[in-house]
Order: C-alpha cells, then sequence, then structure tokens
C-alpha cells in the first residue's frame, strides 16, 4: 500500500470580521494536488474552545519555622492556586468537498457558507453566572478547520482563529430571559430613624 505523506495542500480564506451566533461565514477553500488523490470528502469545521479557570490564594506553612518553634503563631506565606480546564466542542460544520479524483498538479478553488448554529456554547450559561465572581470564569475561543479526507494519505488540514461575539447577559443576569433569584438583605434592627 501508497501512502502519500503530503497529497495536497490546503489554504483556507474568509472575511476577518466579527461573527454573531446564526450569521453565516462565506469560504473559500483552495486546494493544490501533489500527486493524483483520491478523497473522501471535505468540511470545514468551527471549533470551540471553552476554557475555565478559577483562582485563589491559599496559605502553605513553613515547616521548618513550626518544627523549630521559632516565632509564635505559624510561619508562612501565601501562594496562588488555582484550577484550569479546556473543553473543545465542535460547534458549527459544512461540507465544501465530494468524493472523487483529484489529478496531479491541479489547484481547485471550493466555496461554501457555514451556519454559525445560533445556539451558545454549552458553558455559556455558566460563565453568565460567574460574571460576578472574581475568581471563576468561562473564556471561549473559536477557530476554523478545514480538513480533507484522503484515500491512502495524510489528512492535511489548516487551521485558522475566527472572531465570534456571544451575547450580552440581560439585566436580570440570564440569556434565557427568566430573571434569576436573588435575597435581599433584612434589616437587623430599627434603624435611627424610625
Amino acid at each position: 500500500m501508497v501512502y502519500k505523506l503530503n497529497p495536497l495542500e490546503v489554504v483556507l480564506d474568509f472575511e476577518d470580521r466579527v461573527y454573531e451566533l446564526g450569521d453565516a461565514i462565506k469560504l473559500q477553500v483552495t486546494l493544490t494536488v501533489n500527486g493524483d488523490a483520491n478523497v473522501r470528502g471535505g468540511r470545514i469545521d468551527l471549533v470551540c474552545e471553552e476554557h475555565y479557570s478559577q483562582t485563589g490564594t491559599t496559605f502553605v506553612p513553613d515547616t521548618y519555622a513550626s518544627s523549630t518553634g521559632a516565632g509564635q503563631g505559624t510561619a508562612g506565606s501565601t501562594r496562588n492556586v488555582g484550577k484550569e480546564r479546556k473543553e473543545t466542542v465542535v460547534h458549527s460544520t459544512v461540507s465544501f468537498l465530494e468524493p472523487g479524483r483529484i489529478a496531479d498538479g491541479t489547484s481547485s478553488v471550493h466555496t461554501a457558507s457555514l451556519q454559525v448554529q445560533p445556539s451558545p456554547p454549552p458553558h455559556f450559561e455558566e460563565s453568565i453566572v460567574l460574571q460576578a465572581d472574581a475568581q471563576s470564569s468561562w473564556t471561549f475561543s473559536w477557530t476554523l478547520v478545514a480538513t480533507v479526507d484522503v484515500v491512502r494519505g495524510r489528512n492535511p488540514s489548516v487551521e485558522r482563529v475566527v472572531r465570534v461575539k456571544l451575547p450580552e447577559a440581560p439585566a436580570g443576569g440570564s440569556v434565557d430571559g427568566k430573571p434569576r433569584m436573588t435575597s435581599s438583605k433584612r434589616k437587623t434592627g430599627p434603624s435611627s430613624g424610625e
């Protein structure tokens, strides 16, 4: 079986601007073939990387000072600690190439329109809730990934960063329009004016 390491090159172009949920991204993919290639198809994915971070401080005792009894109280220092995690989801996708054979030395241009799905990323609602928390947050970064599925060859792909604007939280703090419950502070006793 012959395996081609670099059967074709992929170039991805689109208008560099801010897109919103529900917008269409007009895409142009240029393929340059290095030798005949059979392809199963090609697609473009809009990938969202959700990044969660939580920061804080913790007290770390100085074990030397504690074991020798030096000083009064516990010696030590505070250190920044935190948690991080990343999740990647394919938010939207579109096909731009049908199965077939591409001849050696040819260059072809394919166009597609990727409809950005109107639903926000999975952790978007949680990110709205965490806006009031100075130590925890979700951030979102977006990438367009064009991939060609090559028979008996490496599947070439190219990535481009794209700017996608997520909706603002309404005054109530919820994107679904439902008001959030807040508890008001109770009076602790009569004020001087009463």
